[in-house]
């Protein structure tokens, strides 16, 4: 089999990846042949859009990121890929190709506080942050909200904008973490004190109602659109 041609045009791929108990299709650049993307269950990412396979898809991961896909190589053409979790088995039966790099997911981390209206001890002082989530294009995108931030949203104000804190290992597990698609909405409101107006942004989750005083920052975003 020839060696893939890294001069030669990158075309945009997906793979199927597991979250948690579900899966997500991610979307990557790649000059691939077609037998090895045969062999790695890649697929045209133009079929995620019309009619294709009914997951959530996903779309630039950083270094950081989870989950990632397992990455698997052929030594001999000098070819190393993403490859679906459901073609992992099949293509290292052929003997051709190996595993290096296995696919991992978000692992349980120690939160600040597990629940909303129970601050994080400082006050307007406090520190470090707490990994929350929101639904958005059938996904749990989560991200760090500060500490001090998180003190001054209450529990009924999360629960209609759709912020939740994940504890359990399979909570964690389902979390998508630092991708560039898909993008919640944003909303907002501000506290008036005596001394200033501070304002308080946060993600929210599809559909969300926005509880009284909170204002729309900005909409959604996901692949296709």
């Amino acid at each position: 089999m020839p060696k893939t041609n890294i001069y030669g045009e990158r075309n945009l791929r997906a793979v199927t990846i597991s979250l948690g108990a579900g899966n997500a299709a991610y979307v990557f650049k790649i000059n691939v042949d077609a037998s090895e993307v045969t062999e790695l269950g890649q697929v045209d990412a133009s079929t995620l859009v019309a009619g294709g396979p009914g997951l959530p898809v996903i779309v630039g991961l950083g270094k950081r990121a989870r989950p990632k896909a397992a990455r698997l190589k052929k030594k001999k053409e000098g070819i190393t890929s993403l490859c679906s979790t459901g073609s992992i088995a099949s293509a290292l039966a052929t003997k051709k190709w190996q595993i290096a790099k296995r696919a991992i997911s978000q692992g349980r981390v120690a939160q600040k506080s597990t629940a909303f209206g129970t601050a994080v001890p400082g006050g307007a002082l406090a520190i470090g942050s707490v990994l929350v989530a929101v639904q958005t294009a059938g996904l749990n995108w989560a991200w760090r909200m500060p500490a001090q931030q998180f003190n001054k949203i209450g529990s009924d104000e999360a629960t209609a904008l759709g912020i939740t804190i994940p504890n359990t290992d399979a909570e964690f597990r389902r979390l998508l973490i630092q991708a560039d698609l898909p993008r919640p909405g944003r909303a907002f409101r501000q506290i008036n004190t005596t001394a200033a107006t501070l304002k308080v942004e946060t993600f929210i989750a599809d559909g969300a109602t926005l509880p009284e005083a909170w204002t729309s920052s900005g909409s959604a975003r996901k692949f296709g659109d």
